[in-house]
């Protein structure tokens, strides 16, 4: 077993620090980012915990050879994940969504071979029942394990170590040995809103240095603007202009991580920011620093 423990202040280190995923993470709200994961990783099992004190929005392409169950510990949000209930990840090759500020998931991954009967819709994210007390019980028990991990901060001892993975074990047994075999197609990720969120993701980044109009995306999609700002609304809590915006704002700061060496004005014009001034408040409203504290941060580091 071995075990990592990260506690990251930037959002986009923080979408690397968990090995074999592919994540690119993109800050939504206003703040400093704090977050952490604890990676815990057996033979046949890996669990790890997930925590952020801001709302994200998240690009993920995980590993292929397993399943991926999501149990929220806390998740204020009515959409994407159900706190009572196991979510199985799709097989897909990307995934995108909306993670609300204090979140905080347990995800476990066992490999593919192992409950062949979760492969039924499987391109399509599921929820599975559970007993509610057994379903409490295993996160509970999780949820411990990994609270004295972040409070020791050091690697568990061998005995310690055989504890753990029989708690995964056991706990993997249980919840899909009870589960109900037939998972629950969401509805809610897959409906028209989180459609026309996702289409206006990818048509901004298509064209980062002249990203389209609001009503531009509301003539390729088809729809009144009424509908695109409801969609936002409900899907991320954010206007689309605030939403985009802040994608364009995430991606000069991952650019600036990249090439600390490179010109601030560069950086953002590569986003379609040309207003300097304009950038430079949108800039600090969003991530409570000066794009050139961020440079000087990074190019000290």
């Amino acid at each position: 077993m071995t075990v990592s423990l990260h506690h990251c202040e930037d959002v986009a280190e923080h979408a690397q620090r968990l090995s074999g995923w592919q994540q690119e993470y993109d800050q939504i709200e206003a703040g400093h980012f704090s977050g952490d994961i604890v990676d815990v990783s057996g033979q046949e099992i890996r669990l790890f915990r997930e925590s952020g004190n801001l709302g994200l929005s998240h690009l993920m392409h995980f590993p292929e050879s397993q399943w991926h169950l999501v149990l929220p510990i806390h998740w204020p949000s009515p959409s994407l994940f159900q706190t009572e209930a196991i979510n199985v990840l799709p097989h897909c090759e990307e995934f995108r969504g909306v993670a609300p500020a204090n979140y905080d998931l347990l995800v476990v991954s066992i490999d593919r071979h192992r409950y062949e009967w979760l492969e039924r819709d499987d391109h399509r994210l599921r929820r599975l029942e559970a007993p509610a007390s057994l379903l409490a019980d295993v996160k509970a028990q999780w949820q411990a394990m990994t609270d004295y991990l972040l409070a020791s901060q050091e690697a568990p001892s061998p005995a310690l170590q055989r504890t753990f993975s029989r708690q995964l074990e056991e706990g993997v047994e249980l919840l899909l040995g009870d589960a109900s075999r037939s998972p629950r197609l969401d509805d809610t990720c897959y409906r028209t809103r989180r459609y026309i969120v996702d289409r206006c993701h990818a048509l901004a980044r298509e064209q980062p240095d002249d990203p389209p109009s609001i009503m531009n995306l509301c003539q390729r999609l088809k729809i009144s603007r009424r509908t695109l700002q409801y969609s936002f609304q409900v899907e991320t809590g954010l206007s689309p202009v605030h939403y985009l915006r802040a994608l364009r704002l995430n991606a000069v700061r991952r650019s600036l991580l990249q090439d600390p060496s490179q010109c601030i004005a560069d950086a953002a014009a590569q986003q379609g920011f040309f207003h300097q001034s304009y950038f430079s408040r949108e800039y600090r409203r969003l991530f409570q620093e000066p794009p050139s504290t961020t440079l000087r941060r990074l190019q000290a580091a």
